[in-house]
């Protein structure tokens, strides 16, 4: 897969993932403090199966938000 197609189809899997974040604080902190990396893109660019992404979050707050969020959401 060619590196252009690779950032869309990251792009999208994250949109998608931030959409479904229903609090407006929470997805703003997602949007602007959150890394992917891992095997996803090794995956891609060999092409073979992706099996997950790896999202990381680069400050304690964005995580923290994160954490509280789903844990209320599926209380």
């Amino acid at each position: 897969m060619k590196i252009k197609t690779i950032k869309k189809v990251l792009k999208e899997k994250f949109d998608d993932f931030c959409k479904s974040i229903t609090d407006e604080k929470v997805r703003k902190l997602v949007q602007q403090n959150t890394i992917i990396t891992g095997g996803a893109i090794a995956s891609m660019l060999l092409q073979e199966k992706v099996n997950d992404f790896d999202l990381y979050f680069t400050d304690k707050e964005t995580t923290l938000a994160v954490a509280r969020y789903y844990v209320k959401k599926f209380k």
